[in-house]
């Protein structure tokens, strides 16, 4: 058993010898590298895994990567061409206008210059000083568009108002004090000043109304070009067309009747009605600023209009006389209307606080001024008589603002 065993081994230890050395085949696929993931090629990678293209900035990026040059310009780079609006409560205040002593009052020792203008004692009760200069509310509202993803042309329109302002004064004597509208004619070719006693103790009784009136808007329409950009901020160049809207108004109608007994119910009335219409047209220039940080930066801009302002006037007076309350006798009767056109210069500056409130939504206050040359106000125009002084003035108005910004 063992020798067969032994020989059984022998025999298979000769034939491996023999056996020829197997070469290595050309087809056989080589490992990768050590450390190569095959299923890193593209030809591997599920669908959903495919590289996307980096999405476009959003203002939030531009906040957070503090990049004033698309934060001051509204957004950073999304889809489409963003616009802005925004709207604004108004405080503000315009220039007021002088206005002659209207109706007054005085002691009654002074006789026929109990209330004359210049006359010791004399006491306006309406004009006489500065009126409607009070601070009151208004609107302003804007619109813009960008018309290229990059910001850096665009188009905005604004439109303000003041809301009216007026002041008002209504008396009815009660016979112990005296009341007088104040009357200047000519006479001889001098100026004479003529009582009208709507009140005057055991002579006249009446009434008197006085008012004056002003009302303010505006808009303008403006091309943006920006023309430096920064990290830091951003400077505009604007061009585009202005247009401004001062109305004033003065009115003044009184009745006085007589109680002596020389003339007993004799009767004068008299109203006097002025108004302007002032409109100024004309293209500015201009330039706009932004700087700041993430959340609060700061605006400031600065233009020049140079246009005409036309200028409306419309006056009305009358004076009737009438005895037993029978209007008899006109006085005076005559209306004036004319048209004027002045070489308009228009300045307006301003700054406004800018935060961030959302990626869309900012707060802001700011403070601006207007600067408007010739124009004429009914109030500085009336000086008691038939004839009006003709007076073109400046126009200021001081405006604090308080909104809402949204950008998309």
């Amino acid at each position: 058993m063992r020798n067969r065993l032994c020989a059984a081994v022998a025999v298979l230890c000769a034939v491996i010898g023999n056996a020829p050395a197997q070469q290595p085949s050309s087809s056989a696929m080589e490992l990768p590298a050590t450390g190569h993931d095959p299923f890193t090629d593209p030809f591997f990678r599920p669908a959903a895994a495919q590289e996307q293209a980096p999405a476009s900035p959003t203002l939030a990026d531009a906040t957070a990567a503090n990049d004033l040059r698309a934060i001051a310009a509204g957004d950073a780079g999304e889809p489409g061409l963003p616009t802005w609006m925004s709207a604004e409560l108004l405080i503000g205040r315009t220039r007021g206008a002088s206005v002659a002593p209207v109706v007054t009052t005085g002691p009654a020792s002074a006789g026929a210059l109990a209330g004359s203008v210049g006359q010791a004692g004399t006491v306006p009760l309406f004009g006489g000083k500065r009126l409607l200069n009070d601070w009151r509310t208004g609107l302003r509202i804007e619109v813009g568009m960008w018309l290229d993803p990059e910001r850096r042309t665009g188009a905005g329109l604004r439109l303000y108002s003041l809301f009216t302002s007026n002041s008002q004064f209504r008396t009815i004597p009660n016979g112990a004090v005296v009341i007088n509208v104040p009357q200047s004619v000519s006479a001889g070719g001098a100026t004479v000043q003529v009582p009208a006693f709507v009140g005057f103790p055991g002579l006249t009784t009446g009434r008197v109304s006085a008012s004056a009136q002003t009302t303010f808007a505006g808009g303008d329409l403006n091309w943006r070009c920006a023309i430096e950009r920064g990290d830091r901020g951003r400077i505009e160049l604007l061009a585009g067309y202005r247009q401004l809207h001062l109305a004033d108004e003065l009115n003044v109608n009184f009745s006085a009747t007589s109680l002596a007994a020389a003339a007993p119910g004799a009767q004068l009335n008299g109203a006097d009605d002025v108004r302007t219409r002032n409109n100024f047209y004309g293209p500015q220039l201009g330039l706009h600023a932004a700087t700041g940080g993430r959340a609060v930066w700061l605006e400031g801009h600065a233009a020049t209009a140079l246009g005409v302002t036309v200028s409306e006037l419309d006056f009305a007076r009358s004076r009737f006389f009438g005895a037993g309350g029978a209007l008899t006798l006109p006085v005076t009767q005559s209306s004036v209307s004319n048209r004027l056109t002045y070489l308009g210069v228009v300045a307006e500056s301003g700054v406004r606080v800018n935060w961030r409130a959302t990626e869309h939504v900012r707060v802001t206050a700011g403070y601006s001024f207007l600067y408007w040359n010739n124009v004429r106000r009914a109030q500085e125009m009336f000086v008691l008589g038939p004839v009006l002084r003709p007076h073109a003035i400046d126009f200021t108005t001081h405006l604090f603002s308080v909104g809402l910004d949204v950008r998309f």
